[in-house]
This record gives structure tokens, sequence and C-alpha cells, in this order.
């Protein structure tokens, strides 16, 4: 009966994490998606150093982008090959 509940609680953790990162995705999207616009305001209106402004706004913006979009598939490849509390006699 130990086991039945450490697996439940398990189990609750697991998709708590999975709707924090969806949230986070979600919120990514939109920031990067502000960046991208903040870039292209940069590169289009930004005079002569306009280019080295949107520059740094067009890699942050892809970078934190692909570290958010790839978290949650590191996490559920995780979630997948580790099993927790599993007949433990």
């Amino acid at each position: 009966m130990m086991n039945l509940y450490i697996m439940s609680g398990m189990q609750n953790l697991v998709s708590t994490g999975e709707s924090i990162l969806d949230w986070a995705q979600t919120f990514g999207l939109i920031a990067a998606a502000i960046a991208f616009c903040i870039g292209g305001y940069y590169l289009i209106l930004g005079g002569d150093r306009g280019r080295a402004k949107s520059i740094g706004w067009f890699i942050g913006s892809a970078v934190g982008l692909v570290v958010v979009m790839g978290a949650y598939g590191l996490a559920t490849s995780i979630d997948d090959n580790i099993t927790f509390f599993i007949n433990l006699w």
C-alpha cells in the first residue's frame, strides 16, 4: 500500500512539472515573438547602429526559444527512462 502512495505522489509531481513547462513554453513563445519584433524595429529604424543592436535581440530570442522548447523534450525523455519505487520487495 505504501508503494502505491509513493507512485501516486511521484505521478502528481511529474504532472505538475509538465504543467509548469507548458506554461513556460507559452510564455517563452510570446517573449520570443516580442523580442523578434524589437529586433526588427532596431533593424529597420535603428539608424547606423541599428543592425548591431538588432543582432543581439535576434540571437537572444532564438537561443531562448530553443532552450525553452527543448526543455519539454528533455523532461519527457527523462521521465520515460526513469522509474521510481517499483516493487521495493
